[in-house]
């Protein structure tokens, strides 16, 4: 290792004496004087006795610029001695008087010299330069760093006495020595030694692990050099870094100037699914390289992932919606992901892809009307940086709530009794929509229907939309088709009221195989008769019978108009039965409110804060009556009445059929009788 000397001669220097402790002057002048004095009286104390009083001489030196990042490993001061002195008064028992000096290097090093080492005063020769002070000659003392601009150095005159003491008696002891100072013809000097600071590249990382050869690598460490006696601390200038394929002796190496403590490997420069090694080596801003590190080892070849945190997960999804997927790629090595794949399926299937991309977003957004209903599963796996797929994650589970696809509209029947034939997935239940009047929904997964009225001739639009089990419907397939009926024969209508009903008779030439009623366009009934009374008349009413023919042809009898009237309330049962009259209430008039209930269906879905009102088709009709019976001997017929299907009417054209599913009556001569009825669907050949 380099070493360097130089020869430094005071710059400034003065004399602290001192009594008793304190300071009593500071002198500055070409000849310096250190004096120490101590006197007291020995009375009882300790067996053993250490006496001593000191005072100073200080001297600074300049550090030269050009060693201010060197080591400072040695330093000898040598003073030009004028004078010494020394006188003792007292007896001891044993022990010794003492007139010497210690040198130390104060305020900069901290650091003094061994007993043994400190000369008497009378060894120092009047006169003539004396070597006081020689610090760091191999003992390791010179250990604190150099951080002031300068040296300054103290030679301590001192007198002192040690061992046992005579009681009463008074001990006295003075000592001095002068020396030049820097203002003298002679005056104080150093010899300093240093030596070069050798950095080091230390915490180097990363020192094994994976580096992606894929982006750019940044390799680090922490520059180091040593700031003991150095005045001013070395810093990193530049570095050297170098790599090499594992096993081979050639290597890339790269010269930066660059006081940053890192270097960059631009993306592709390392080899896919191998192994390389590198090392680094500093230096400082004094010129000194450092040592090179040890060769550290790093591999190209990604670990493998395996997906995790996904999302949704245990909760409903509205496959009408977009769903956005999401899930954590969890890899060793931190790496991005370059692809996934999404795959679902249900709880009896098998996996089907979903999704599939070349991205390192771990979020996949799946399109609406894409995932069937029901309880699904979904897992998703990731390739690595190299494209490597790793392992499928765990299969999160999710219950999707999605109207079913659209169904296909395989077959059409022309007849003016249109028969329609369709394909569909998940259906439960289906509807019909002809030429935009629809249907009531029919339950069930026959993929089959013929329409229960006849259509009249010319083009028609008939769409056909199915149900799943969560009460969903797919959207509205349609196809356009031509009718045209080829019905044959007569058909003669007449009607009359009779009581409470209206009489419908008809007479028919031509071959049918039973007879549609229409009322005001809708069907009420079919029947193999050519009469038939109808006990749900009201009003004004428009009749026809239809016939029907072969292969859902028709013959019409044409409108037959009706006025019907009702003198007060009755009720009867829905097929048959005599009509009971309800006329009055006791002491109020007579009562009907009518209620009415949807059933709704809140649901929560993944990714909304509200829920969703899902409202089925399905109402409750209700209707509350009270009424007094005019005869108690119908009292026994309206009970009977109770759980089968009924009609009310009344004067204001109100007709009802439901259920009477509850009655009440406080029995009397005519009696009071509460009763409701429950409305209920009436299956006729409309299928309305």
């Amino acid at each position: 290792m380099a070493q360097y000397k130089e020869t430094i001669y005071a710059s400034d220097s003065w004399a602290e004496n001192y009594v008793n402790g304190e300071l009593s002057g500071i002198t500055r002048a070409a000849g310096l004087t250190s004096q120490e004095n101590f006197s007291f009286t020995y009375d009882n104390m300790p067996y053993f006795l250490y006496a001593i009083s000191e005072s100073w001489l200080r001297v600074r030196y300049p550090i030269s610029s050009q060693y201010k990042k060197k080591r400072l490993v040695r330093a000898q001061q040598y003073v030009y001695v004028t004078g010494t002195a020394s006188s003792s008064s007292g007896s001891l028992k044993s022990g010794r008087f003492v007139f010497s000096y210690d040198n130390s290097i104060g305020d900069l090093f901290e650091t003094g010299v061994a007993d043994a080492q400190v000369p008497a005063l009378g060894s120092l020769v009047k006169n003539q330069y004396a070597p006081i002070g020689d610090w760091g000659n191999g003992d390791g003392r010179l250990s604190s760093g150099v951080y002031k601009g300068y040296l300054e150095m103290t030679p301590n005159a001192w007198a002192g006495c040690t061992g046992s003491l005579y009681t009463g008696n008074r001990y006295t002891a003075k000592a001095s020595m002068s020396i030049q100072s820097h203002t003298g013809e002679n005056r104080p000097y150093a010899v300093l030694t240093y030596e070069d600071v050798t950095p080091g590249a230390e915490d180097c990382a990363p020192k094994s692990g994976f580096v992606n050869e894929k982006a750019n690598s940044v390799f680090r460490w922490r520059f180091w050099a040593s700031k003991t006696a150095v005045a001013q601390p070395v810093q990193q200038q530049a570095y050297q870094f170098r790599w090499r394929l594992t096993g081979e002796s050639t290597y890339q190496e790269s010269t930066v100037t660059s006081g940053e403590e890192s270097h960059t490997v631009p993306a592709g420069t390392f080899p896919e699914n191998g192994s390389i090694d590198w090392c680094v080596r500093v230096q400082s801003d004094d010129g000194i390289w450092s040592a090179w590190s040890d060769w550290m080892t790093l591999t190209t070849q990604d670990s493998l992932s395996r997906p995790a945190g996904l999302r949704p997960d245990l909760g409903y999804v509205d496959g009408n919606l977009t769903q956005q997927f999401s899930w954590e790629h969890v890899i060793s090595t931190g790496t991005a992901q370059s692809a996934y794949e999404l795959q679902y399926k249900t709880a009896e299937g098998d996996w089907q892809q979903l999704k599939a991309e070349e991205t390192g977003d771990t979020k996949a957004a799946i399109p609406k009307d894409t995932l069937p209903s029901g309880k699904l599963f979904w897992r998703v796996r990731t390739a690595n940086s190299d494209g490597v797929w790793g392992e499928w994650s765990e299969a999160a589970s999710i219950v999707v709530r999605a109207r079913p696809p659209e169904p296909v509209i395989s077959r059409i029947d022309p007849a003016p009794r249109v028969l329609v034939g369709w394909q569909a997935e998940d259906q439960q239940g289906y509807q019909i929509q002809i030429n935009g009047e629809i249907f009531p929904e029919q339950y069930g997964t026959e993929k089959e229907w013929r329409c229960p009225v006849y259509l009249e001739d010319g083009n028609c639009l008939v769409g056909v939309r199915v149900q799943n089990a969560f009460g969903l419907w797919s959207q509205w397939a349609t196809a356009q088709v031509v009718i045209q009926n080829r019905g044959s024969g007569k058909i003669r209508l007449t009607s009359r009221a009779v009581g409470r009903e209206i009489l419908l008779s008809w007479s028919a030439s031509g071959a049918f195989s039973g007879f549609f009623i229409k009322r005001d366009g809708k069907t009420i009934a079919e029947t193999g008769e050519t009469s038939f009374f109808d006990r749900s008349c009201s009003s004004k009413h428009r009749y026809e019978v239809i016939g029907q023919a072969e292969n859902g042809h028709y013959v019409s009898s044409g409108i037959q108009t009706e006025l019907f009237f009702m003198r007060d309330a009755a009720i009867a049962g829905r097929e048959n039965g005599e009509w009971i009259p309800l006329q009055v209430r006791r002491e109020s008039v007579p009562l009907h409110r009518a209620e009415s209930a949807a059933q709704v269906v809140y649901q929560h879905y993944y990714g909304f804060r509200l829920p969703h009102a899902e409202i089925a088709q399905a109402r409750i009709q209700r209707h509350r009556f009270a009424f007094s019976l005019p005869d108690n001997r119908y009292l026994s017929d309206l009970q009977a009445l109770v759980g089968q299907e009924v009609i009310y009417k009344d004067q204001w054209g109100v007709c009802i059929t439901g259920i009477l599913d509850e009655m009440a009556a406080d029995i009397r001569k005519n009696s009071d009788i509460d009763f409701s009825i429950t409305e209920t669907r009436q299956e006729d050949a409309n299928g309305e």
